[in-house]
């Protein structure tokens, strides 16, 4: 068969071997994307999805964790220190990037986070009123890839 394969290719003119070699690479290219590359796209696209989804799960999971552990009689301690500091590294610590972070008047400040999912921000806003801090005003917008833009303005209670 492959003796037959040699005289076939022999007997060709040399414009139609060189055709025939450029077609040849042109189906080891398609092939080869279909068979390899295309696999090794859709599978970092699926760990992907995979990492977000884990991510989502986890901040759900924080959230209720944290609701199940608060002390039953819902005593309150405040955060000690500037609250625009501790808000920047609690939502660093927490993977929210912040957009904005503007400290108001009386104890209060305005934050702007540009991409986060839904359930893991109003986790971290659940996470933050059990620590004695209150949001006093909530704007979420859709973004893309099923992320939300936010904009907060978030009221230390301090004792008196």
């Amino acid at each position: 068969m492959i003796a037959a394969l040699k005289e076939w290719f022999q007997a060709l003119s040399q414009r139609e071997k060189v055709m025939i070699g450029i077609l040849g690479v042109l189906v080891a290219l398609v092939v080869g994307y279909y068979a390899i590359v295309a696999p090794f796209i859709n599978a970092y696209v699926s760990a992907e999805k995979s990492y977000a989804d884990a991510i989502e799960s986890q901040a759900r999971i924080e959230s209720k964790v944290a609701a199940l552990t608060a002390p039953a009689d819902k005593t309150v301690t405040p955060v000690a220190g500037p609250l625009d500091v501790f808000i920047s590294q609690n939502a660093g610590e927490a993977g929210f990037a912040v957009g904005r972070l503007d400290p108001q008047t009386n104890g209060m400040v305005r934050l702007a986070i540009d991409s986060a999912k839904p359930t893991a921000l109003f986790g971290w806003l659940a996470t933050l009123e059990a620590r004695g801090i209150s949001v006093e005003e909530l704007a979420v917008n859709p973004a893309g890839n099923e992320t939300v833009t936010a904009t907060i303005l978030l009221r230390s209670t301090k004792p008196d």
